[in-house]
């Protein structure tokens, strides 16, 4: 009786002790995807962005990685089909899919992106006639700033296919190369796409004008989640500017605010929203 009331009592802890070894944890929280448009490196994207993660992360209590795709329609496809939970994105692709995808807008990018053309230093642009039978090179053509630039040509009287071409670069290094080529004597670009062009390259670069200035980048709720959920994360977002991980995100990209998107911007969007949905196609 002795040695069964011995085994008795060991018996107990070390079928506790299996129980424990056995039972499944507890889920750990679903990670966040925080997609990003490709509209500088995947490199890049990563380093200015990791403080907005951090934050996030740490406000909502679950993981977050941001991600990318290889170009803006790849990305813009990635949206409608709802693989992220949160979308930055260029003001146009945001609209259209605010308005097909019927994504929540939470708030926009300030201040408004210069668009700009840029010519190499050794061989300067005296006037925009140097265009007609060449190239404007550009990196990204559905952008918002590719769009204008091509509107705001026609308005100087440079139609394109019958004043000029258009020649698409990879990235915004290879902007910079497609213009030593002298076929492309100007490329058009955002200021972040000039800002991420490689020092040395840069420094061989010049401004030839800011022709416009558009809505910055949009932010949205790309799927839909719980209410609660929902709503942390909105007003997560819109607090990020307080915050200090919020001025280290602006030291890196270049962001100066996130606020709720005027209705002038809405506006001018609508503009262009068929416009940008075939260049999409």
């Amino acid at each position: 009786m002795l040695g069964m009331s011995i085994l008795g009592r060991l018996a107990v802890p070390m079928l506790l002790a299996a129980f424990a070894v056995a039972a499944p944890r507890a889920p750990a929280a679903q990670e966040l995807q925080f997609g990003v448009l490709p509209n500088v490196s995947a490199r890049l994207i990563l380093t200015n962005y990791r403080p907005f993660r951090e934050y996030l992360a740490a406000e909502l209590g679950r993981p977050v990685e941001v991600t990318t795709a290889p170009d803006f329609r790849e990305f813009h496809a990635r949206t409608m089909a709802g693989a992220y939970d949160v979308v930055v994105t260029a003001a146009n692709l945001g609209r259209v899919a605010q308005l097909d995808a019927k994504l929540e807008l939470l708030a926009g990018f300030d201040p408004p992106i210069p668009a700009l053309l840029v010519m190499r230093k050794a061989a300067p642009v005296a006037s925009l006639e140097t265009l007609r039978g060449k190239s404007v090179a550009v990196a990204n053509p559905q952008s918002l700033v590719a769009l204008r630039g091509r509107n705001w040509l026609r308005e100087q009287g440079l139609a394109l296919d019958s004043d000029y071409r258009t020649t698409w670069a990879r990235n915004e290094d290879s902007l910079a190369q497609v213009l030593v080529s002298g076929d492309a004597p100007l490329a058009m670009m955002s200021m972040g796409e000039f800002r991420a062009i490689r020092e040395e390259i840069r420094q061989t670069l010049d401004i030839h004008r800011e022709f416009a200035r558009v809505p910055n980048f949009f932010v949205l709720r790309g799927r839909d989640m719980p209410a609660a959920q929902a709503a942390a994360l909105k007003a997560a977002i819109l607090g990020f500017p307080a915050t200090a991980a919020g001025r280290e995100f602006f030291a890196l990209s270049g962001v100066q605010g996130i606020r709720p998107v005027p209705e002038a911007d809405i506006a001018l969007l609508d503009g262009v929203a068929d416009e940008t949905r075939a260049l999409l196609r």
